[in-house]
């Protein structure tokens, strides 16, 4: 064999084995993006489900405080202060607040203010109850409570004695509405000024029931109202029976 020979069969294999080597590498490399999308795939779908399920215990723990919201709530109000009972709503007379006083001096028809133990924290355009002697006057403050004062829009037209009680009382109400993009949300309405209870619902129902257990959609006659709430995902729902004080 010639020298030359042999040192063109080498330079051949040392071709050959380096060409093997880099198409190996090739698809080893291929080989470990597929892996390596399938991994990030496989990512993204369990944070997507990770992510589904957090939004869905989140809508939950909405829906639980909002319904045990609407449910104390609806107890301040008692029975007899309904205003609406339609089934997509419920509106209703409450002192949220907890504020009562009582009055002084008696007021006599034609006055526009009312003597009273304390009146601070009373804000203006709210509408308050006068009761004495199981009557009871429905008001509306024309300025914020004083100190030991109430001043009122409309001069009385009967006489409040010394003695009365008198609290604030706010117009609550709930109902379901679809935003600009068509999500059905239930809402909390006090005074006007309404705000989200719970968003992306399917549904929200109320049923009204008298002491007999009869249907009835006379406010006055309602004992006991029923809230049914459907969430979007899932079948997720809740029921809330809540009795009204008499």
């Amino acid at each position: 064999m010639w020298p030359g020979q042999h040192t063109r069969g080498m330079h051949h294999r040392v071709r050959t084995e380096t060409g093997t080597s880099l198409i190996e590498l090739m698809f080893a490399m291929a080989a470990g993006l597929v892996v390596l999308g399938a991994t990030l795939q496989a990512l993204s779908y369990f944070q997507q489900q990770f992510m589904k399920q957090q939004r869905e215990a989140a809508q939950q723990q909405d829906l639980r405080l909002g319904l045990e919201v609407l449910e104390q709530e609806l107890r301040l109000a008692g029975s007899g202060s309904l205003t609406q009972t339609a089934m997509d709503s419920v509106a209703f007379s409450a002192n949220l607040q907890g504020l009562t006083t009582t009055v002084t001096a008696t007021a006599s028809i034609g006055q526009t203010a009312l003597a009273v133990e304390d009146g601070r924290g009373w804000d203006d355009r709210k509408t308050i109850v006068a009761c004495w002697a199981e009557r009871c006057e429905t008001l509306t403050l024309a300025r914020d409570g004083q100190r030991h004062l109430l001043t009122i829009m409309q001069p009385l037209t009967e006489a409040i004695p010394s003695g009365a009680s008198v609290s604030l009382m706010n117009r609550v109400r709930y109902y379901s509405r679809r935003d600009d993009q068509g999500v059905l949300r239930l809402l909390r309405q006090v005074d006007g000024g309404a705000s989200v209870l719970v968003g992306d619902i399917r549904e929200a129902r109320f049923s009204y029931w008298d002491e007999m257990g009869q249907a009835v959609t006379e406010p006055a006659l309602v004992k006991l109202v029923v809230v049914e709430v459907k969430m979007s995902d899932r079948g997720i729902r809740a029921v809330r029976e809540i009795s009204l004080r008499a």
